[in-house]
């Protein structure tokens, strides 16, 4: 594909199942290693995540590498390396009502993150998946209160339930997620407007960037990326979308590609 690696000039990673890796339940030597080395050579770097940054920070994915950036909640919040919010887009709350307002007729868990963590219901299995991807169990179980500040609405009755009852809501559209995750996600928003504003910030918006993901919210990321880096242990339905098919994320295939692209 010719020297990609001059044409680039930032990467971004997806965390889970792709950065972090939830079979050995760390983040490899080997990529910490890559994104550092990378990152010397004049690269951008920056994660873009389905997981708000509160989230996030509960994997620890921001010890020890200084981020060029943050993009999280799948593209509706973007922070600047120091981790302040440069761009914020979301639902009002006419559009959280009707959501939340719908989930409970349905008798729906919802996880929130936002300015807090919290379930709508006490749900087994909503605390079995958020368990397993290394997510805090929030104390709370409650409705939502207009004053919540919400950045993420994620459900767990996997991918064959009937949600068609949410799309009454113009503005909003499912995206599946990780497992059996299905999230709200604001219309015309993911990983890649995320990296459009991303990108300006950095005064980059006429150059290419590199993307590693692994599920179908990453699909938009990959599609416009330059280099698109599908895990081989990722959702088979996202690897059309992908220039190249790395290892799988318990191997050291974040290091490897960049190597054999001639990023470090």
């Amino acid at each position: 594909m010719g020297k990609l690696h001059q044409k680039i000039k930032a990467i971004f990673l997806d965390i889970d199942g792709t950065f972090f890796d939830h079979v050995t339940n760390q983040i490899l030597p080997s990529s910490m290693e890559a994104i550092q080395k990378a990152k010397e050579n004049g690269y951008k770097i920056a994660l873009c995540s389905g997981r708000p940054l509160k989230m996030a920070q509960e994997l620890c994915v921001f010890n020890d590498i200084e981020w060029d950036g943050f993009i999280g909640s799948a593209g509706n919040t973007v922070y600047d390396e120091h981790l302040n919010l440069i761009r914020k887009n979301g639902f009002t709350n006419q559009e959280l009502q009707t959501i939340f307002a719908i989930a409970h007729q349905k008798h729906l868990c919802l996880y929130v993150n936002g300015s807090h963590a919290f379930l709508t219901e006490d749900d087994s299995k909503a605390k079995e998946v958020l368990a397993r991807f290394h997510v805090q169990i929030p104390n709370q179980i409650r409705p939502w209160k207009p004053e919540d500040s919400v950045e993420m609405i994620s459900m767990f009755e996997g991918y064959d339930y009937d949600y068609s009852d949410f799309l009454c809501i113009p503005s909003l559209r499912l995206q599946k997620s990780s497992g059996c995750i299905v999230d709200l996600i604001k219309e015309g928003i993911n990983k890649y407007t995320g990296i459009q504003s991303m990108m300006h910030y950095w005064g980059l918006h006429e150059n290419d960037y590199m993307a590693f993901g692994d599920s179908l919210n990453d699909k938009e990321m990959l599609q416009n990326a330059k280099l698109a880096i599908a895990m081989r242990n990722g959702d088979t339905a996202l690897f059309p979308y992908a220039d190249f098919i790395c290892d799988a994320s318990y191997q050291d295939s974040i290091q490897k590609t960049l190597q054999q692209f001639q990023f470090i």
